[in-house]
């Protein structure tokens, strides 16, 4: 950094204040990690310099042997971690993934069903201003207004009345286990293909701390930058009969040139999550957002669902009556970030929740006992943002908490 603050003074004044933010912020992001220092210089490795384009044995340009070697070898570990008959590890993040995914077994105007992205799925899953509804016509399936859980019957009754071609599940925001055999038997009951959306498990479910899709899904699209603790890509994995298919769409239809680096650390990513460590860290996350959420419902808020399953939940604000657009900017300024999220059928203009995720905290080293002191600046904050005093002690809470926790990179 000094040497690029001496080179190139103004890019290193986007770097320098984004690091000294990272270390002393509470990162609460539910898609967010911290790689490994390892990741990020095979990210800056000398993969950087070589462009290959095309699929393994057909690579076009000259001199691309050992960027061969390096997407089989990742390609061959996605598989034997999740399972999986095949991969594709050069699609560039969840959304391609996605996309690639869809255009490999669909045709523009074919129908699709999807969970209601208000439930909780993502916006390439058929989100209005997304590419993806304009493209192909969406049907939707949503939450038990009881329960606010998957409505599995009503999942069931809309695909035999659509028709869909694909089924697509994933979630940004919901937080509970998702019964992929159930779906896999909708699906394939009314003639449909069933692609599932890990972007947020993927980690999770590697550890074996969630159950997998893969043995009921067709398709299955994955994030290496959430859970997974990995950089910013993503991989396909399918079934044997549709590898062609998929092949074919990732390139030449939507990938040309391949981000080696990227995929290099990808691949110490899924490396890194057959240890123990892994899996105990994972463990970690989980328990940890279950204790965030008992925390939270100790102090008054509400949760969705009543809690979670995995790294993630969404708090309910309402109790309070808080702005909470405004308390999630009072919140960034103290140096805990969070979003804002709609509450499932809250017919509120604004969004009264927030979703918020521990993998960070956890990999800081963080354990029950901080996500009860976490949860009492939230409160303190919710009830008192309009006090100077209150933000000021927050903010120093913070502080002391982000120097007794550096990040794992320190």
């Amino acid at each position: 950094m000094t040497t690029l603050g001496k080179i190139d003074p103004e890019l290193a004044e986007c770097l320098r204040p984004e690091d000294d933010r990272q270390r002393k912020n509470l990162e609460m992001i539910a898609s967010e990690s911290v790689q490994p220092r390892l990741a990020l210089e095979l990210a800056g490795s000398v993969f950087n310099n070589k462009t290959a384009v095309g699929n393994p044995g057909k690579q076009r340009l000259k001199g691309s042997q050992y960027a061969e070697r390096l997407e089989c070898l990742v390609a061959a570990r996605a598989c034997s971690l999740f399972g999986a008959d095949h991969a594709v590890v050069t699609t560039y993040s969840g959304s391609v993934a996605n996309y690639c995914a869809y255009a490999a077994v669909l045709n523009p105007g074919d129908r699709v069903l999807a969970m209601e992205p208000s439930a909780g799925a993502h916006q390439t899953h058929g989100g209005a201003k997304n590419v993806s509804s304009g493209i192909y016509r969406f049907s939707y399936f949503g939450l038990h207004p009881d329960t606010l859980l998957i409505d599995y019957d009503a999942a069931e009754r809309i695909a035999a009345e659509f028709r869909p071609k694909l089924m697509v599940v994933g979630s940004a925001a919901y937080s509970r286990r998702i019964d992929y055999e159930r779906l896999a038997g909708i699906a394939h009951r009314n003639g449909a293909l069933l692609m599932t959306d890990i972007a947020h498990f993927s980690g999770l479910m590697a550890a074996g701390v969630l159950p997998s899709p893969v043995p009921y899904a067709d398709i299955v699209t994955a994030s290496t930058t959430k859970t997974m603790c990995g950089p910013h890509s993503a991989f396909i994995l399918c079934q044997e009969a549709l590898a062609e298919r998929i092949d074919r769409s990732v390139y030449p239809g939507v990938v040309s040139s391949l981000h080696l680096q990227t995929i290099a650390a990808m691949g110490y990513a899924l490396h890194r999550a057959r240890t123990e460590e892994f899996r105990t860290l994972m463990r970690k996350v989980v328990s940890n957002a279950q204790a965030f959420c008992d925390a939270l419902l100790k102090r008054g808020f509400g949760v969705v669902t009543g809690g979670t399953d995995c790294h993630m939940f969404v708090a309910d604000l309402r109790p309070f009556g808080t702005d909470c657009e405004r308390l999630a900017d009072v919140m960034q300024d103290v140096g805990i970030t969070v979003n804002t999220k709609g509450i499932p059928y809250d017919d509120s203009p604004t969004a009264r929740g927030l979703r918020a995720g521990t993998t960070v905290l956890t990999q800081r080293g963080m354990g029950p006992r901080e996500m009860d002191e976490v949860a009492d600046l939230w409160k303190t904050l919710a009830t008192g943002m309009d006090n100077p005093d209150t933000v000021q002690t927050v903010r120093e809470h913070v502080l002391d908490l982000a120097e007794r926790f550096p990040l794992p990179f320190d």
